[in-house]
């Protein structure tokens, strides 16, 4: 039987998950890097969204942040 070696998060999520933590109190810079880190993504999504791409952009940005802050999602 094969040992399983098991790894401790990466440091790029605890990362993450540090600066999720001081995005939902508050901290302005860490909701920065976020938006920053998705923001690939959210280009990439946009283009499956009928709304010019800025306006879907927007309104992802606009959902994250509410999920950020309130934990909530509309």
């Amino acid at each position: 039987m094969q040992k399983q070696v098991l790894e401790g998060p990466s440091t790029e999520n605890d990362s993450f998950c540090m600066t999720l933590e001081r995005a939902q109190t508050g901290d302005q810079q860490a909701l920065l890097n976020i938006l920053d880190f998705l923001h690939s993504d959210m280009e990439y999504l946009a283009s499956f969204i009928k709304l010019p791409r800025e306006e879907s952009i927007q309104a992802m940005k606009v959902a994250m942040l509410e999920a950020i802050r309130f934990g909530e999602v509309k």
